[in-house]
């Protein structure tokens, strides 16, 4: 399972994917400018976006050119620091399949990821 990470803070890239990298394949990219040109040539399960990326795109317009690119082939996880409800239900509106709060509980943050995870694999078999 191949986990995408963008975000635009080397601190939580590399929180995320000392998280994960026991479990997954991590690539972490610091825009979401990388994102695109990765997202060309190389395939992932599970994207997990920072919903407010500083340098380019946000997340929302980046999740929508990521799936021009790969549609329907990986499930999105948007992360952020904005605990609103009405920013939550724009983002799952966009297409993300949860939202993690900044900072996460490492034990929830786990959790949404393996869901994701596993329900990216149930997609591909299906």
């Amino acid at each position: 399972m191949h986990v995408l990470v963008v975000d635009d803070r080397q601190e939580d890239r590399f929180i995320i994917k000392k998280l994960l990298k026991p479990h997954y394949t991590v690539t972490t990219l610091s825009s979401a400018r990388e994102a695109v040109a990765f997202a060309q040539s190389h395939a992932f399960d599970v994207a997990l976006l920072n919903a407010m990326l500083r340098t380019d795109l946000d997340g929302i317009d980046l999740l929508r050119a990521l799936k021009v690119i790969q549609p329907e082939t990986f499930l999105a996880l948007a992360c952020t620091c904005h605990s609103e409800p009405q920013r939550r239900q724009k983002l799952l509106q966009a297409g993300f399949r949860n939202v993690i709060l900044k900072p996460f509980d490492v034990d929830v943050f786990m959790t949404l990821v393996n869901e994701g995870a596993g329900s990216a694999a149930i997609r591909q078999w299906a």
